[in-house]
């Protein structure tokens, strides 16, 4: 599954050192706990706003003071907000944004609605705070994390994009309406993001609900756009070196205009295409959030207090935060995008609090019964989606509905017990003509016929490894089905 590689990525990144408190450039040390609060009023200044003057629309307009519906009618800033109120703490609004959400919104309506949009910011949100429920204090139901009204959501909503996959590539068109499926009209074009980034919150629904058809189509939509790159091929992981150098030319024009162009011509340099002026955009706190956490360099958390300061200065009007749109004459837009509460916000104030939950380096978790078992929940390693929605990827192995996979770990328990008792005779039993039979004596397991009287008999003779990859140490083997277990164990 193409999700799991994306897996050791999340872990490494929560497990790298943060240098919290070190000097910036001028020579000072930025005080966390001073901007976390400073980040906590500029979030709640826009959030409150939201709440007064614009719900239930999808977004505020702050020069206006009102409301309107933007990228469907889903009440997006409120789903894209969620996650962020419990990653500031506020779980009894967490609470009660889970009871509102349940009771207004409804994805059975007459509305086109982007097909990219939808998936990140409302399957996404919905996704992430249903596997944060329980650490909010939501009262989960039976079943948890297999189950819950939140993942009904956001499984609702997933299905209502799957006939933007129902093209000759397998590649999703741009847009869907929502109660009638693709317009015969709609457009071809579409961007290389509106195609390969459903992997992450289709592949977390698919391994929740035990639905394959979501991952399978959201792999099916990559691996065409794989198939499709240039003869110059396409780097996936980029060298850090590099990335921190082309962060800090961004930087520059930070500084220079206090914020990024949206679009550049790569062989001229920084300049502006297709949209007139500098808009005010969250990559940059985005990607400074990724390059310190990666790297700990006291230059990125200056980056954020001048994030703070310059959002508080240019943009902030009476009723939340207005698009800037153009820096050079602080020409405001009427529009508060929901990714303003849901990545800027979030970023910002990750950089400043090195003890929140997410960035847990697997000291705390919570083990947690399923219909399948146990599983470690809340453990680190995150993976943020591209709308900073953090996705547990423990939860994944969770849920699993296919019995032949818990079979497999039996067998592979087995024959772990089996080598460490006695390896010549495992080696002679496995290859004889009748099925292995688990050694008498305490610690070893029961046989598969006792474990699961509907499981059917395997054939007599068996002498290839299940994994097929024998020179592998016992945990290697464990670790390619999502668990990990130490050698002391």
């Amino acid at each position: 599954m193409p999700f799991r590689l994306l897996v050791p990525l999340g872990l490494l990144c929560s497990l790298l050192p943060l240098h919290h408190g070190a000097p910036g450039p001028d020579g000072t040390a930025p005080d966390p706990a001073h901007y976390r609060e400073r980040v906590k009023a500029m979030f709640y200044h826009a959030y409150d706003s939201y709440l007064e003057n614009a719900f239930p629309y999808d977004e505020l307009r702050p020069l206006t003071c009102d409301g309107h519906d933007t990228w469907g009618s889903f009440s997006l800033t409120l789903i894209d907000a969620l996650d962020t109120l419990l990653i500031l703490g506020n779980v009894s609004e967490f609470q009660r944004v889970v009871e509102v959400l349940q009771d207004n919104v409804d994805f059975d309506i007459d509305v086109n609605a982007s097909v990219f949009e939808t998936n990140i910011r409302v399957v996404g949100g919905l996704l992430s705070a249903h596997l944060l429920s329980k650490k909010a204090g939501v009262e989960v139901e039976a079943g948890w994390p297999c189950s819950g009204p939140l993942l009904r959501m956001a499984e609702e909503a997933a299905r209502k994009l799957l006939p933007a996959f129902q093209t000759p590539t397998g590649m999703p068109y741009g847009t869907v309406n929502l109660l009638h499926g693709v317009n015969p009209g709609e457009t071809p074009v579409t961007c290389t993001a509106g195609i390969g980034t459903f992997i992450v919150e289709f592949a977390t629904l698919s391994s929740l609900t035990g639905d394959p058809v979501f991952e399978d189509v959201a792999r099916a939509a990559l691996m065409r756009l794989w198939e499709s790159r240039s003869d110059i091929g396409l780097s996936l992981i980029g060298d850090i070196d590099n990335a921190m150098r082309t962060f800090l030319n961004y930087y520059t024009v930070w500084k220079q205009f206090g914020g990024l162009p949206e679009f550049y011509n790569i062989p001229q340099g920084y300049t502006v295409e297709k949209r007139e002026g500098y808009p005010l955009r969250p990559e940059l706190i985005e990607s400074a959030m990724y390059l310190y956490r990666a790297t700990g360099d006291p230059t990125l958390l200056e980056l954020g207090r001048d994030a703070v300061e310059s959002i508080e200065k240019i943009s902030k009007v009476e009723c939340g935060f207005a698009t800037i749109k153009d820096l050079r004459d602080h020409k405001l837009d009427n529009r508060m995008e929901s990714f303003f509460l849901a990545e800027t916000v979030k970023y910002l104030y990750l950089l400043f609090d090195p003890d929140n939950f997410i960035h847990n380096n697997g000291s705390t978790f919570d083990a947690v019964i399923t219909p399948y078992g146990e599983c470690i929940l809340g453990a680190g390693g995150y993976i943020f989606n591209t709308e900073a929605h953090p996705i547990d990827p423990a939860a994944l192995h969770c849920c699993r509905r296919l019995k032949e996979e818990q079979w497999e770990v039996e067998d592979l328990m087995r024959e772990f017990y089996s080598l460490k008792r006695n390896r010549s005779r495992f080696q002679k039993t496995t290859m004889s003509s009748g099925p292995w039979e688990p050694p008498a004596g305490p610690g070893t397991f029961s046989s598969p016929e006792n474990h699961d009287e509907t499981r059917e008999k395997k054939p007599a003779k068996q002498k290839i490894p299940l994994l097929s990859c024998p020179s592998q140490p016992f945990t290697s083997k464990l670790a390619l089905l999502g668990q990990v277990f130490l050698d002391s164990s």
